[in-house]
């Protein structure tokens, strides 16, 4: 039996991998910033809670299939901005319905992260909210203008603050590539940068994959956009860790998106991950590589 065959799933989602053997729970659809140039995910969708009456049945069917979940991923791409009275009923009944739960995690827009005053977020920790995804993508102010990304690099530091100090623990995307072969160098450095600010419990650094749904095609296709060859990536991968601060956390290269992946803790591991990479880059060693057909949004 496959949940996909008894939860009400609608159309295609998408999780973190480090949320592979979580229970995936859809209480919304789409994404309220839809708007960024290099994402396809949801431009089908318009952003929609779903009625608690749908997310209920679910809810106990889950259980009643898997009672031992201890882990639950709310989904789609900003599960956080439904109302928060919502919120809570939903997480209110997952604690009920699930006797060994020990963390929900949510992808979380800055735009509807930022609404949410510490006291709300203090509710949703109470319920065991534990971990909110947070897309930085880059620290660049030029790269950030292009994708058209709501918020700011400066914003979205307050904001991971904000759900810091109410004890949530954030997971922090960036990009890889985003601004292409002009603010490679920059992109790296400023991320960092913000990241250093912010310093997020884990940071997931995904790679840019350009595919035809995504605005940025055109941009590639017109050659506005110059888009990063492996190396290129691997180089940027490194020039923004050795930017970043001793601080603590979990480094994350590991989606299918990367050509190389990296499962690190900072900042411990920090010096062994970029004697590595120098050594991939320095000898163009495509056999480190992950192979062009395995890569995969």
């Amino acid at each position: 039996m496959f949940l996909e065959d008894i939860l009400d799933y609608q159309g295609n989602m998408i999780r973190p991998p480090s949320e592979a053997d979580s229970l995936i729970l859809q209480v919304t659809l789409g994404c309220t910033d839809n708007h960024c140039i290099f994402c396809p995910a949801y431009k089908d969708k318009k952003f929609k809670v779903k009625d608690f009456s749908r997310i209920e049945k679910d809810i106990i069917t889950a259980a009643r299939v898997l009672p031992e979940t201890r882990r639950i991923f709310l989904a789609d791409g900003d599960a956080i901005a439904a109302p928060q009275e919502a919120l809570l009923k939903i997480l209110d009944l997952l604690n009920e319905k699930f006797p060994k739960l020990s963390r929900v995690g949510v992808y979380g827009s800055i735009k509807s992260v930022e609404t949410k005053t510490p006291e709300a977020l203090a509710q949703l920790k109470s319920r065991k909210l534990g971990l909110i995804y947070l897309g930085f993508e880059t620290g660049d102010p030029e790269v950030y203008k292009m994708i058209n990304k709501y918020g700011s690099p400066r914003g979205n530091i307050e904001t991971c603050l904000k759900v810091k100090e109410a004890g949530i623990k954030t997971n922090v995307t960036v990009i890889l590539g985003l601004g292409g072969s002009k603010y490679s160098k920059q992109h790296a450095i400023n991320t960092a940068k913000i990241l250093n600010q912010a310093q997020p419990e884990q940071i997931a650094a995904l790679t840019l994959m350009i595919i035809k749904e995504a605005p940025i095609y055109k941009m590639l296709k017109s050659g506005e956009f110059g888009e990063l060859d492996s190396f290129g990536m691997l180089e940027e991968l490194k020039n923004l860790i050795e930017n970043l601060g001793d601080f603590r956390c979990l480094f994350f290269s590991n989606h299918a998106s990367n050509y190389y992946p990296v499962n690190a803790r900072f900042p411990t591991d920090k010096k062994q991950v970029l004697e590595d990479l120098a050594f991939i880059i320095k000898n163009r060693d495509n056999d480190a590589l992950r192979p062009e057909y395995t890569r995969g949004l």
